[in-house]
């Protein structure tokens, strides 16, 4: 941890890059966040969860992390939640700061499996890019007929 810093933050190590291991970077201060998190934790790989509200993201990786996205810094941010009436004449370093000090303007949290990286727009965004099966849920349902009759026999749970 750097001198001066906030107490409660820690900051992140080296970002992995790893095929067996996800990592999601997000801040729990965003809608998008809650959701993508909520829906990555019923998955049994190996998952590194980075809610940038607790845990730093130093300057460096989040660059790396816009260069692999093919993006500039200030890409990754929500520009509808800067308050400055002008960001044109912004550089990295500014965008940077905004970022290390505002959580919430993370504008989509950040998906990592190996050399890959995403943007995730909306919570179940982040299945399909992990290659998770909707949460376990039957693909055929919408192709058999629903079961209206008693399958219990001798049962009587109306009357």
């Amino acid at each position: 941890m750097k001198p001066g810093n906030n107490q409660s933050h820690k900051e992140m190590g080296v970002i992995a890059r790893d095929d067996r291991e996800f990592t999601l970077i997000y801040s729990h201060n965003t809608r998008v966040g809650k959701h993508a998190l909520a829906y990555l934790q019923g998955i049994k790989e190996k998952l590194n969860a980075v809610d940038i509200s607790k845990t730093k993201v130093s300057d460096t990786q989040w660059t790396e992390i816009a260069e692999a996205l093919n993006c500039k810094v200030g890409d990754l941010i929500d520009k509808r939640l800067v308050k400055a009436e002008d960001t044109s004449s912004y550089g990295t370093n500014d965008w940077l700061k905004i970022l290390q000090n505002n959580d919430e303007v993370l504008s989509h949290p950040i998906a990592i499996n190996g050399k890959v990286t995403r943007q995730i727009a909306n919570g179940p965004d982040v299945l399909k890019f992990f290659g998770v099966d909707s949460a376990g849920l039957e693909k055929t349902m919408h192709t058999e007929d629903p079961t209206i009759e008693s399958t219990t026999n001798n049962e009587d749970f109306i009357k």
